[in-house]
């Protein structure tokens, strides 16, 4: 298994995701599967500073599949060193 991971502007992200499922979490419930993520800001020249972790917000739809929680995490973390988006850490 490898992590998605694209360097943006000195810092290196990397995305997390995983399934959530409805009903209290279980496996076998009927309905939609939803999809998180957790990006990861690492600072690629500064070997002093801490990561950063954040758990992306979306907005009015949820991902519906890995590959698209990945993309809007990978945006998500690019808004956070645009200074777009105020996250705070996990």
């Amino acid at each position: 298994m490898s992590i998605p991971t694209v360097e943006y502007k000195g810092y290196v992200l990397s995305a997390y995701p995983h399934q959530e499922f409805p009903l209290h979490r279980d496996p076998y419930a009927k309905g939609p599967r939803q999809f998180s993520c957790v990006v990861r800001i690492d600072p690629s020249a500064a070997a002093w500073v801490q990561a950063g972790r954040y758990r992306t917000l979306f907005g009015a739809a949820s991902p519906t599949n890995e590959d698209d929680a990945i993309v809007l995490a990978m945006q998500y973390g690019k808004d956070i060193i645009d200074g777009k988006v105020q996250a705070t850490e996990l």
